[in-house]
């Protein structure tokens, strides 16, 4: 996502100084530019990067750093450190003379509910990750608040796209069908909100120049499609003829079986609608994941 918006921004005429973590292999995401300085800083030390981060006079502070978003860490302990971060960046973004602070959740703060949801649903996490993105998400609004920066919280949904991490059901599942091995999965069902990464982080662009902005976002798609349909795309486009194992893990207990975002806050106050289809995201990806298989 991070790497997306600096190409964005600098694709539009911006300048960005991106703040990342010390030896971060993640660093060669981001294209090199003239106008994309690095920075490089710890999580539990983010106030020693204010002198080099202001000397750039940024205007907007974009926050996507967050620890442990694997799912293998979704419920370790350690999550309750990410919220601290996140208020420390917000007092970073005021100390620097930004009038803007955004700040990337998650769809995991909402729960299993099931349905089509808007920003005034409850929020029911069953995680540790998403008990701690919603935790950081209040805090955030009363630490703006009070320090006088605008802050605002987007509850992304699942995105994907190239340079994706492994560790997610589509990336894993395309990888596999490349080297033709039969990927396990669940039955299916379950309907499902993807949002190729280039619209996220065109939302999250929108959302740093619009006039004024209110709380908190969904940022997805705006609609499901079936995780069968969405694997059946995927292997399609790598041989029709390669078999799936649907059936072959069992769903988890907290399995979400309808996660969709209304997105029509987000669209009304910026004006954004996702413009990929998944067809055609999803046809990148694949092309993406074989010229890395080369």
């Amino acid at each position: 996502m991070g790497s997306a918006l600096v190409e964005k921004i600098i694709e539009s005429g911006g300048r960005v100084t991106a703040l990342v973590r010390k030896n971060s292999s993640n660093i060669s995401r981001l294209l090199k530019h003239e106008r994309l300085v690095v920075v490089e800083g710890d999580l539990n030390e983010i106030s020693s990067c204010r002198n080099a981060l202001a000397k750039h006079e940024p205007g907007l502070f974009f926050h996507f750093a967050w620890e442990g978003v694997g799912n293998s860490d979704r419920n370790n302990p350690a999550q309750v450190n990410n919220i601290n971060t996140t208020l420390e960046t917000i007092r970073l973004a005021r100390e620097i003379g930004c009038s803007r602070w955004i700040g990337a959740g998650s769809q995991a703060e909402y729960g299993p509910l099931n349905k089509r949801i808007t920003e005034n649903d409850p929020l029911k996490p069953t995680t540790l990750y998403g008990a701690a993105k919603a935790s950081a998400c209040l805090l955030a609004q009363v630490t703006g608040e009070q320090l006088g920066i605008e802050t605002v919280w987007c509850r992304i949904f699942s995105t994907y796209g190239p340079g994706d991490n492994s560790g997610w059901m589509l990336i894993d599942v395309i990888r596999q069908l490349l080297i033709s091995q039969k990927p396990a999965l669940t039955r299916g069902e379950q309907l499902w909100d993807y949002l190729y990464v280039d619209d996220a982080a065109e939302a999250f662009m929108a959302m740093g120049t619009a006039h004024r902005l209110s709380g908190t976002y969904n940022v997805g798609s705006g609609s499901s499609r079936t995780i069968r349909e969405i694997v059946e795309i995927a292997r399609d486009l790598i041989n029709p003829e390669l078999p799936l194992g649907f059936g072959e893990i069992p769903y988890r207990p907290d399995q979400v079986m309808h996660l969709e975002a209304d997105i029509g806050k987000l669209t009304r106050d910026i004006g954004w609608q996702p413009i990929v289809s998944l067809e055609k995201g999803i046809g990148v990806l694949v092309s993406s994941v074989k010229a890395g298989l080369k």
